[in-house]
């Protein structure tokens, strides 16, 4: 496989896994019932405290990895 076919596959799957965070992260945090077009303060905060989850997410697996590894 060349280095362009796997640059391609990997910005795919980073367009889905991000798709897909933003997507869950929506639907646990936000109030079905809007009666505004603005976020509230608390809809805001756990929403911004999903998405952090997700990214940090890999360092703790890579810090998991390391520990057992020593």
């Amino acid at each position: 496989m060349r280095q362009d076919d796997m640059d391609r596959l990997a910005a795919e799957g980073n367009a889905e896994m991000l798709s897909a965070m933003l997507t869950v992260c929506r639907s646990k945090t936000l109030s079905k019932n809007h009666s505004s077009d603005q976020l509230s303060a608390a809809e805001k905060t756990q929403f911004q405290n999903c998405v952090l989850k997700y990214f940090e997410a890999p360092n703790h697996v890579m810090s998991a990895l390391s520990a057992n590894q020593m």
